[in-house]
């Protein structure tokens, strides 16, 4: 069962790092930034023509969750081969 949750977890994580499409849907990133993630500023970025911006933002993005799921991944491993 360990390593089902465990997947559930790391992909569920991830998922909720790229948020984006709940929050454009309801409120555009707005009133002014208060409600933007990393996920809508990149894509405003490429609607507004920046894309050297966005491709670097998506890196940043990919970066960022490859550094919060790697520990994460290693620290459950670590755990079910205790078992």
């Amino acid at each position: 069962m360990r390593p089902a949750t465990t997947t559930v977890i790391i992909l569920s994580l991830i998922g909720g790092l790229r948020l984006f499409d709940l929050i454009w849907a309801m409120t555009r990133g707005g009133p002014g930034f208060s409600s933007d993630v990393l996920a809508s500023v990149i894509y405003k970025q490429y609607q507004a023509g920046f894309y050297g911006l966005s491709t670097a933002g998506n890196v940043i993005l990919f970066l960022l969750i490859a550094l919060i799921i790697a520990p994460l991944a290693w620290w459950f491993n670590r755990k079910e081969l205790d078992l």
